[in-house]
């Protein structure tokens, strides 16, 4: 069980300081190998926000980031929100505070454009992430259950294509590298085939993505809305939307 007490703040990415940076960077290099600082650099200028997390003495002990319409993937209908590097330190693995975030500040953006469809694209490089979308919504893709599984492909493909090229996989669905762009350490990996036999939607995204040891990307989409959250979700999302976030990419 999670003691220690962790805070989370929404932030402009122009806004983070070069401290801040590095700690997130280290953060990552602690979970992930062959993860570039560049990359990393670059990547952070591409997003609009980012979520943080902070414990009882101001440090960063997590965060997700947040790209709206990337590379232009709204329509006159709908936007798109990316979520790009999330992670949260070992030690606190098991806390809520990252998911409360993150569902206030989605509340926030969709109030900030509530005549607008929003649709979440994630890419899921390990089962952590995956399991966000079976615990969070009624309906996303891929899903186990067919049932659940809304008919967001072709939404997938348009943004996959568009952001990563040769690299997308359509017919797998998921994202590959030449040159490796961070792989989970292996005692992440391990975590996660432990977890397998327990667990029929870490076993489902296995079947999915074969090759996350390599560092492939299952791509998955739901619609951020709250008619499709299950109760958890919506109660917090509805509590974001009385602060609208305003932003200039649309």
């Amino acid at each position: 069980m999670i003691t220690h007490k962790l805070t989370y703040s929404q932030i402009s990415a122009k806004d983070l300081v070069q401290s801040s940076f590095e700690r997130m960077y280290f953060i990552m290099e602690q979970n992930y190998s062959s993860i570039s600082f560049l990359a990393f650099k670059n990547d952070l200028k591409n997003k609009q926000f980012i979520g943080i997390l902070k414990d009882v003495g101001n440090q960063i002990q997590g965060f997700t980031t947040y790209a709206i319409n990337p590379f232009g993937l709204g329509t006159s209908k709908y936007n798109i929100l990316f979520s790009g590097d999330t992670i949260i330190s070992p030690t606190y693995w098991g806390s809520q505070e990252l998911v409360k975030g993150w569902c206030k500040t989605v509340g926030g953006l969709i109030a900030g454009k509530p005549e607008k469809k929003w649709y979440w694209f994630l890419l899921s490089k390990g089962h952590r992430t995956y399991m966000y979308l079976p615990l969070f919504f009624e309906k996303y893709y891929p899903a186990l259950n067919k049932s659940k599984e809304a008919d967001l492909f072709p939404i997938i493909n348009k943004c996959a294509n568009a952001m990563y090229g040769s690299n997308w996989n359509p017919d797998k669905k998921v994202i590959t590298f030449d040159k490796s762009h961070g792989e989970l350490k292996k005692i992440h990996i391990e975590t996660t085939l432990k977890k397998v036999k327990s667990n029929v939607h870490i076993d489902f995204f296995l079947q999915r993505n074969p090759g996350f040891e390599n560092g492939d990307e299952l791509t998955c989409m739901a619609e951020l809305n709250v008619d499709n959250m299950k109760r958890f979700t919506k109660n917090i999302v509805l509590a974001g939307m009385k602060n609208p976030i305003h932003f200039e990419n649309d």
